[in-house]
């Protein structure tokens, strides 16, 4: 369990997993229905909207920076979770039993990773950064969605490579990592991470 600076204390689950495998709707139907089971939950997006690193973060995926910098852009991606972790997550941990996070750590590694960042530079850009108590990893082929791609949804064979890292990632851990399919049935796929989710809190 995360231990907050206070003595304060939560279940920090993170949603993993490559672009459009609906890991956005998938937590907000489990933030719901853990409402509806009296667990105080709640979800928030990462990057997080920090007002500093934020918006550069989204103007490099929209502009391809992302691709071109890929260390400069996993170190902005280190440095919103880390405001995330210190200014937030301690004062969420004193008000909620379960936090939902849209990617954590995981992303940047698998990410960064791919696009060619050297994994030390990644774990000296993660230094300190909580690791999740429990990590829903989504697996399956990317929903078809009306928009632009942003520079990393746009190259199709990125998107393979990081959905077999993951994959690989999931299978090689222990019990606090769980690879979830997700083309099934939306109900289905809810209904299992509640039970998963559940069962980690009755540990």
């Amino acid at each position: 369990m995360y231990r907050s600076p206070k003595g304060d204390t939560c279940m920090l689950v993170a949603l993993e997993g490559g672009d459009r495998l609906g890991k956005s709707t998938q937590g907000r139907l489990l933030e719901t229905a853990l409402e509806k089971a009296k667990v105080r939950v709640v979800l928030d997006k990462c990057p997080y909207k920090d007002g500093v690193t934020y918006e550069r973060i989204y103007e490099m995926l929209d502009t391809g920076e992302a691709v071109k910098y890929p260390v400069v852009f996993q170190t902005l991606q280190g440095a919103n979770r880390r405001y995330f972790q210190q200014r937030y997550l301690p004062t969420l941990a004193s008000h909620f039993d379960v936090v939902l996070v849209d990617r954590w750590s995981l992303s940047t590694r698998v990410y960064g990773t791919e696009a060619g960042v050297p994994l030390d530079v990644t774990e000296c850009v993660l230094k300190d950064i909580v690791e999740p108590d429990l990590t829903l990893v989504f697996d399956g082929e990317p929903f078809s969605v009306i928009g632009k791609d942003d520079a990393y949804e746009a190259d199709g064979e990125f998107q393979a490579r990081v959905r077999a890292r993951y994959r690989r990632w999931a299978q090689e851990g222990d019990d606090d990592r769980v690879l979830v399919s997700a083309n099934r049935g939306t109900e289905i796929i809810r209904d299992e991470l509640i039970e998963i989710v559940q069962r980690s809190l009755r540990r």
